[in-house]
């Protein structure tokens, strides 16, 4: 059953609201009451806020909160202190609902990891209060065990750092060995609820799950696929990208994000249906997050999915927007508005991917 949530925004985040209330439904919360707040620096909720925020609780019978920004450690313990009731701010919002998806052990460690990563600053501050004898309780176990929880989550986030260690090398063989077999290797990738998988579906004649929920695909999935005659290739479908993802959570998905960069041509899938700002905003973090993960400089081929969902001067309008970041971006080598409902669109998307690694092999036997 779903908890009663109360949603605390702050009002420079008010654009992404919509996303707000998808992933909170996504992880299996149900957004009763809103809070807008100001932004202060470093993120601090101020002591007015904190009484509407004690009322509405108590008021309302909330059991979660919601922050919808990244908590700080005294924003944490302010919160928690008037409240008493679940906390979550969006990497944590994000994390669960990775969890509620995770298959492989790869993506439950790299889950694990970046959940200690987060929740050590904050255990910190509940010990640095305790000595200063401000604490009444943490989370239930009470005083005594706040500095061994602390130590214990530090070997924890040392045991899993090893074994991710070992297994993104294990992973790196993998992709080295299906890149010796000569198979060029596409990945699909771009923000979540693009589309992606759709897509990755009727690239490989698959049938992975789909839906509006965000993050549906926490572990790469990989098929070949025949592009022409007998040039086949592998399709990778990966993790979908989100805005105000925090570096710690990036690194501890950088084995499956190795897909990626080791792939040979990029496919980045944009959703045209929604507002063009929209548009420009998730392409850049896009771009930004590949230039994180060292995938930049691989070719890189743009889908502008969903058209069936808009007219045509929408369209045009997102085009604009595309050419205009294409000037930044040289590795960006070719741009497809369409529906990965379609089954036309799709034979055209074959055929210029085939377009593209025939001009490929061409270039390199003429240098």
């Amino acid at each position: 059953m779903p908890k009663n949530t109360l949603l605390i925004v702050p009002k420079k985040r008010l654009d992404e609201l919509d996303e707000a209330y998808a992933l909170a439904k996504t992880a299996g919360y149900e957004i009763v009451s809103l809070i807008t707040t100001r932004y202060h620096k470093p993120n601090i909720i101020k002591e007015g806020k904190l009484k509407e925020i004690k009322k509405e609780v108590e008021g309302k019978n909330i059991e979660t909160i919601i922050f919808y920004n990244e908590f700080t450690p005294v924003t944490y313990y302010k919160l928690y202190k008037i409240a008493r009731v679940e906390l979550l701010d969006k990497p944590l919002l994000i994390l669960n609902i990775f969890s509620r998806h995770a298959g492989s052990k790869e993506a439950k460690l790299q889950i694990e990891l970046a959940k200690i990563r987060h929740e050590i600053p904050i255990v910190r501050e509940f010990v640095r209060r305790q000595k200063l004898g401000e604490l009444p309780g943490f989370l239930g176990p009470g005083k005594y065990a706040i500095d061994e929880y602390l130590a214990l989550l530090r070997r924890r986030e040392h045991q899993i750092k090893l074994k991710l260690e070992e297994l993104k090398k294990r992973k790196k063989s993998e992709l080295l060995r299906r890149k010796n077999l000569g198979l060029p290797h596409i990945v699909i990738t771009g923000y979540t609820c693009a589309g992606k998988t759709t897509l990755f579906n009727s690239l490989v004649s698959e049938n992975k799950r789909t839906g509006e929920e965000y993050f549906t695909t926490i572990s790469p999935k990989a098929k070949g696929a025949l592009l022409h005659d007998s040039f086949k290739v592998i399709f990778s479908d990966t993790v979908g990208f989100i805005r105000g993802i925090p570096p710690y959570i990036i690194e501890a998905f950088y084995a499956t994000l190795q897909e990626v960069v080791f792939s040979d041509l990029i496919i980045l899938v944009v959703d045209a249906s929604e507002p063009i700002r929209t548009i420009n905003e998730k392409l850049q973090e896009s771009l930004s997050i590949l230039d994180k993960i060292g995938a930049i400089s691989i070719p890189l081929f743009i889908v502008l999915n969903k058209i069936d969902l808009i007219a045509s001067d929408e369209l045009s309008k997102a085009l604009d927007v595309v050419n205009s970041i294409r000037v930044e971006h040289n590795n960006i080598v070719d741009i497809l508005p369409m529906s990965a409902l379609r089954s036309s669109d799709i034979d055209t998307l074959r055929r210029r991917l085939w377009s593209f690694f025939q001009n490929t092999r061409k270039s390199m036997f003429t240098d």
